[in-house]
């Protein structure tokens, strides 16, 4: 098994997949699934020609999960020491969910070790009512049976008519969080709580692209009056950034429309190897 110790001692489980000569995406994961957010999209990624640096988080999966305070800010300082330890220097840079949190983060503070971003279902700063949404996540976390915990988060991710024809997605989602310490799920959940990435947003200057679906109530392309989102880092950095949203979609697109999903990220990529 692949393992490295980054220079803060951390011993990090990852995984290089895809053509050795081709460019590297490293993967930032959700909060609750890590690294297995992106199950559905790797094939196609790596049938483009990118090799995919796919990595358990401090506190996930098979890495180390000291029992200490995480938060976006330390996850994307993690990146760049993952880049360091391996010898990487620029790379293109695809986070989901929480991770599309850190590579807002990454892309702000380390804009010389990204080629081009993806941040899926990312937000610079929650409103009101996503704090609320993610403390009492961390509430249920504490208090809840994980099966029914599991449950909840997924019928909140994903879309009604989707599960209706998937009805095992509620199993795989169970199984996926129950790879990662509810230690570390309630420390994302506060992390996401209380973060304010809009400096480090305000700073981007690398192409990023921000995609979400419309019906995504979790971490919205728009915000009420207090957040920083999608949008707002948009209209704050020009055109360093692209806004997709994909219709009728929830939070979930990497798991609900993969094959497009897939199709504009690495066609992004693509367009901006040169940047």
């Amino acid at each position: 098994m692949p393992f490295v110790t980054l220079s803060n001692d951390n011993r990090i489980y990852y995984e290089l997949t895809g053509p050795e000569d081709g460019p590297v995406v490293l993967q930032f994961g959700g909060s609750l699934f890590g690294r297995h957010n992106f199950g559905f999209v790797n094939d196609g990624f790596r049938e483009r020609g990118f090799r995919l640096l796919s990595y358990d988080a401090t506190g996930y999966g098979r890495s180390d999960c000291p029992k200490e305070p995480y938060s976006v800010e330390g996850w994307a300082d993690e990146g760049a020491l993952l880049l360091d330890a391996l010898g990487f220097d620029r790379v293109f840079v695809h986070g989901t969910s929480m991770g599309g949190m850190v590579t807002i983060a990454f892309t702000g503070k380390y804009p010389e070790r990204v080629i081009a971003a993806c941040s899926d279902c990312g937000m610079a700063r929650c409103d009101l009512y996503r704090r609320v949404y993610f403390r009492t996540w961390r509430k249920m976390a504490e208090a809840m049976p994980l099966d029914d915990f599991c449950d909840l988060i997924t019928i909140q991710a994903v879309g009604d008519h989707f599960l209706a024809a998937n009805p095992d997605t509620f199993e795989m989602v169970r199984h996926v969080i129950r790879l990662n310490p509810p230690y570390t799920i309630r420390w994302a959940c506060l992390a996401m709580e209380t973060m304010d990435l809009e400096p480090l947003a305000r700073q981007i200057q690398r192409p990023i692209l921000f995609t979400n679906g419309t019906r995504d109530t979790m971490t919205p392309p728009r915000l009420a009056e207090g957040g920083f989102s999608a949008h707002d880092i948009a209209a704050a950095i020009g055109d360093w950034a692209t806004v997709h949203e994909f219709p009728e979609i929830g939070h979930a697109d990497l798991l609900e429309c993969p094959e497009e999903a897939t199709e504009l990220v690495t066609s992004f990529f693509h367009a901006h190897a040169d940047a």
